[in-house]
């Protein structure tokens, strides 16, 4: 085709252009796998006969809605842009800078923030199931309340009719809200990831590998860390920090990926799969197994210690095993 078709911007204004356009494809593709998740997620939660696991069936078809709305408006903003109003002065990358306050945008703001709420606040419980520290729990809470009032103030500024995207009166809460959030992200990422790699390390040698495999395999990590919620967030945080243009590209993405981790996670508590301090018991210094299991520290195996050698009867209970108490001589 000639090149004489060819737009006159310059090659960093097509490629802003370009990147919010394919941001809304790369966030449709992640919402089909949203809806297989989520598919998957109430089938778990329907074979689970526990009241406290039927409870989060609610909070999963909630984040499907938000995510659902925030993909659609997301979709309709950028149809007004390229389509409905593809005469406005300046084109569409003006209507993206200008016009951020119509109310399709403000919805998808929102639907993101909330989602990110939501699913920082189940990370944040399964912190506190893990490793039942009081203060660290206060410190991420506090941390999410810090960001719930920067969301707050970056909407209502968002939504004045003069608001513009690069404003200085949007920056001043959009840049810190967004950092926090990604923190927070990135935080609870590390945080889970070394409680999942502590049980790692501490299992006795003497559980069988497909038992291992069920709750600390690579994939049990990679959900109970939610690692790619907190790779992409990390991900982000540097593209937005160096003002790239490329973080754009994680904006849609970032709202299914967080839903998607959440209930993945929901999925392996409907399961019975899930990490909890209450499926462990301690059989020597540093060592643990799982209850049911016959366990025998490794330093007992080499012959160095008298290990404790000890089997329990697994209770097979309905409930997941993030639902149930610890007793303190449990703790480990």
């Amino acid at each position: 085709m000639s090149s004489s078709y060819a737009t006159s911007e310059s090659a960093a204004l097509l490629w802003y252009e370009q990147s919010i356009n394919a941001a809304v494809y790369i966030g449709a593709m992640a919402y089909g796998l949203h809806i297989a998740v989520f598919y998957h997620t109430v089938l778990a939660v329907a074979r689970n006969n526990s009241g406290f696991t039927r409870a989060w069936l609610p909070y999963s078809a909630l984040l499907l809605a938000l995510a659902t709305i925030n993909i659609c408006c997301s979709i309709n903003f950028n149809e007004r842009a390229w389509i409905d109003y593809r005469n406005y002065p300046g084109g569409p990358l003006a209507f993206f800078v200008e016009q951020p306050s119509i109310g399709v945008n403000i919805a998808a703001i929102s639907t993101s923030i909330i989602t990110i709420l939501l699913c920082d606040a189940l990370l944040i419980y399964r912190c506190h199931t893990l490793i039942k520290n009081i203060f660290i729990t206060l410190l991420l809470c506090g941390v999410l309340l810090a960001a719930t009032v920067m969301s707050v103030l970056h909407v209502v500024q968002a939504a004045r009719p003069d608001a513009g995207l690069f404003e200085q009166s949007t920056l001043k809460f959009s840049i810190p809200y967004a950092s926090l959030a990604m923190s927070l992200n990135v935080l609870l990422c590390i945080i889970l990831a070394w409680r999942v790699l502590d049980f790692r390390r501490k299992l006795s040698s003497s559980v069988r590998q497909h038992i291992k495999d069920k709750y600390i395999g690579a994939e049990a990590i990679m959900v109970e860390s939610a690692l790619p919620y907190g790779l992409a967030s990390f991900i982000f945080m540097i593209l937005y920090g160096l003002k790239s243009t490329a973080a754009n590209l994680f904006v849609s993405l970032l709202v299914q990926l967080e839903a998607i981790v959440a209930e993945l996670l929901v999925m392996r508590m409907a399961s019975g799969n899930a990490l909890a301090l209450d499926i462990f018991r301690p059989i020597g210094p540093g060592h643990i197994t799982l209850r049911g299991q016959l366990g025998q520290s490794d330093q007992s195996v080499h012959g160095r210690e008298n290990g404790d050698l000890s089997m329990t009867t697994l209770n097979h209970r309905s409930d997941p095993p993030g639902n149930s108490k610890v007793a303190q001589d449990d703790q480990v």
